[in-house]
């Protein structure tokens, strides 16, 4: 992560806390766990911000928990048609409630980020990925 997310970092994320890791294009890949403090490094991982070379030099290590080969997909399911909403798309997005814009706008929540989500919509999506195909 760059510094934007350091407080984040020093005050709220802990080993032991559980995330899922959302990759791109809407898919929910992975539960993980936090092991350890974060640390800082410069090593380089081959990474890119935009199209420059970045180190995204606050890290933390984690384990997998259980990784999927088929990702659990999200994407928009209501459209604004005339100034109304109209639900044209119902998918997996309307099952969770930390991803409040159920626009084409979604993913915004989920770019290059750490975020706190209720149990129950972490518990929702370790349940669907725990029961997709398993990488290994």
């Amino acid at each position: 992560m760059d510094a934007r997310y350091y407080v984040t970092l020093e005050k709220f994320l802990k080993t032991g806390d559980k995330a899922v890791a959302y990759t791109q294009a809407g898919n929910f890949r992975a539960i993980i766990e936090f092991i350890g403090q974060y640390f800082y490094s410069e090593e380089d991982l081959g990474w890119t911000k935009g199209e420059k070379p970045f180190t995204f030099p606050y890290r933390i290590k984690f384990r997998v928990i259980h990784e999927t080969s088929e990702p659990v997909n999200v994407s928009f399911s209501t459209e604004e048609i005339g100034n109304k909403a109209q639900w044209s798309k119902s998918n997996f997005i309307d099952n969770i409630v930390f991803i409040a814009d159920k626009g084409r706008t979604w993913n915004q929540y989920l770019q290059v980020s750490i975020i706190n989500i209720k149990k129950e919509d972490f518990d929702i999506l370790s349940q669907a990925i725990i029961g997709r195909k398993a990488l290994r």
